[in-house]
C-alpha cells in the first residue's frame, strides 16, 4: 500500500507592495508534507505571475522570526512575506 500523502495548513501573510499585487493580506493553505517556503512563494507566483519579480528582494519569516528560503513548514506555521523596506 502506497504511503498516503499528509497535508500541512499554513497561514500565510503578505505585507506592503505583496499585499497588493496578490489583492490580501493574509490567507490560510494547505500544503504537501515538507513543503519549504520556496515552495510556498513558488505556488503563489505560478497564481500570480507578477508576484515573481518580487522573489529576488523579498524576505520571508516563519512565525515571526526570518526563515530561509528552505525551510520546511509545518502544520500552524505562520508564514510572512515581506518586501524590502525603503525609508527616508
Amino acid at each position: 500500500m502506497a504511503p498516503v500523502s499528509q497535508t500541512v495548513r499554513v497561514k500565510v501573510l503578505f505585507f506592503g507592495r505583496l499585499k497588493d499585487v496578490v489583492g490580501q493580506s493574509e490567507e490560510s493553505l494547505d500544503l504537501t508534507e515538507a513543503s519549504t517556503i520556496e515552495q510556498l512563494f513558488a505556488l503563489y507566483s505560478e497564481r500570480i505571475p507578477q508576484l515573481a519579480k518580487y522573489r529576488s528582494s523579498v524576505f520571508a519569516s516563519r512565525n515571526q522570526e526570518f526563515a530561509a528560503w528552505d525551510a520546511v513548514l509545518h502544520p500552524g506555521d505562520e508564514v510572512a512575506f515581506l518586501p524590502p523596506v525603503s525609508g527616508g
